[in-house]
Order: structure tokens, then C-alpha cells, then sequence
């Protein structure tokens, strides 16, 4: 019985993989996320105090808000740009909490999210190799 010698790719590959901790944090973005477009597109379903317009600009910028999150949580965790750029999910959620007072369930999304971004980001040392910014 012959074993085949792993190929350079295969090599590259197992250490291009991410760590499990950023692969939780994608996780916990992930349904952050779904659960920001969601609240978004709901919008368009409730009786709300804004004029039409005002709905489907809530709801459509909510929903691009969470693409473009989503985009950024599994395609770019390796650039320091977009690892700095997801902190803009919690600190969303504590504007909130600054502004409207909604301690829930704005308080708890902002610790969610953090969580979600620090696991992604990880502690200094231990980052993903990260593509140039």
C-alpha cells in the first residue's frame, strides 16, 4: 500500500484554513446579520409611524447593511480593513442604546456582536495572515 506525498496544494491549503475561534465568530456575525435584515424587512409589513418612503429606505438600506456585513464576515476576515470595519456592527447597536435608550434588546446585540468581532479579529498574535488593506 502506497500513501501519495501531500502536493504543494495541499499544503497551502491546510494553512491558508482559518481558526475554529474565527470560524464561531463568523458564525455569531452571521446570525446577527440575518437577524438585522430581518427586523429591516419587517418594517415593510408592521404599521410604522414613517411615511412609505421613509419604510422602504429603512428597509432597503437594512438589508444592504446586512449584505454587505455577511460579505465582509465571510469573505474578508483576513484584511486588517474589513476585521476594523465589522466593529461598525456593535457600535451601531450602542448608538442605539445612546440615542433611543432601547437597552433591549440594543444592549444585548451590541455584547453579541463585539463577541462575534473580537472572535473574528482575535487577540494581537494570533490574527489570520491578512491580506494587504
Amino acid at each position: 500500500m502506497t500513501t501519495a506525498m501531500p502536493t504543494e496544494s495541499d499544503v497551502r491549503d491546510v494553512s491558508e484554513r482559518l481558526p475554529v475561534r474565527v470560524r464561531i465568530g463568523q458564525g455569531v456575525l452571521t446570525a446577527v446579520l440575518i437577524a438585522c435584515a430581518l427586523v429591516a424587512l419587517s418594517t415593510m409589513f408592521v404599521d410604522d409611524p414613517f411615511e412609505p418612503a421613509a419604510v422602504v429606505l429603512i428597509a432597503s438600506f437594512g438589508t444592504l447593511a446586512a449584505a454587505l456585513g455577511l460579505a465582509a464576515v465571510w469573505g474578508g476576515v483576513r484584511s486588517r480593513t474589513v476585521r476594523l470595519g465589522l466593529w461598525a456592527l456593535p457600535l451601531f447597536f450602542v448608538w442605539h442604546v445612546a440615542a433611543l435608550g432601547t437597552w433591549i434588546p440594543d444592549a444585548v446585540l451590541a455584547v453579541v456582536a463585539a463577541s462575534g468581532v473580537v472572535l473574528v479579529t482575535g487577540p494581537t498574535g494570533s490574527r489570520p495572515n491578512h491580506e494587504p488593506s
